[in-house]
């Protein structure tokens, strides 16, 4: 634990996951009743995510052709991730990931706190991953902040594979990122300036 304030000095250190297919996509269930969609920008119940998210956010993201995997219980969204295929800033490191036309980049997911620990986020990841069959993609990638612990659980259990690690150590809210060797037969993570 640091004696220095975060804004004066910070380490970030993010996981990189992918899920290559080439195996099977795990099932997981979510532990209650739960229906599954994929909303994009035109879809008629567009309007779910955006009760939970707002009308601004969720405008920019499907003008930038996002989808959102969405989990659904008693007709509100209760679990989601988004997926881009085109390039997404990643907020901790002030840079953006830039996604092969073969690869789907999964960012902000989120559980409703009070539908945590009904294994949800595993159940909509896994939607995310069949949709990315559907479309011949290649890999599907997320990354996650190594002290989540839940959200490490949840996406091994969907299936990814810690690849490769990014580590950040900002002075005064300066830093460079430091991309360690991706794991043997895992492309390299690609970055690029927001």
């Amino acid at each position: 634990m640091s004696i220095w304030p975060s804004f004066m000095y910070n380490k970030i250190e993010l996981g990189l996951y992918d899920f290559i297919y080439t195996g099977e996509i795990s099932k997981n269930e979510a532990r209650i009743e739960a229906t599954y969609e994929t909303i994009v920008g035109d879809s008629p119940n567009r309007k779910l995510i955006e009760e939970v998210q707002g009308d601004r956010l969720t405008k920019v993201r499907f003008g930038r052709d996002e989808m959102c995997f969405v989990a659904i219980h008693d007709g509100h969204v209760v679990s989601y991730i988004w997926g881009s295929r085109g390039k997404v800033g990643v907020e901790e490191i002030m840079m953006a990931v830039d996604i092969a036309p073969t690869e789907i980049y999964l960012y902000d997911a989120f559980t409703l706190e009070p539908w945590r620990g009904r294994n949800l986020y595993p159940a909509v990841l896994q939607r995310a991953l069949e949709f990315g069959g559907i479309l011949g993609l290649k890999r599907s990638t997320i990354f996650v902040e190594a002290r989540n612990t839940p959200s490490i659980r949840g996406v091994t259990k969907a299936g990814f594979t810690l690849f490769q690690k990014l580590l950040l150590t900002t002075v005064l809210g300066f830093g460079t990122p430091r991309l360690l060797p991706p794991l043997e037969g895992h492309e390299t993570a690609e970055f690029i300036s927001l």
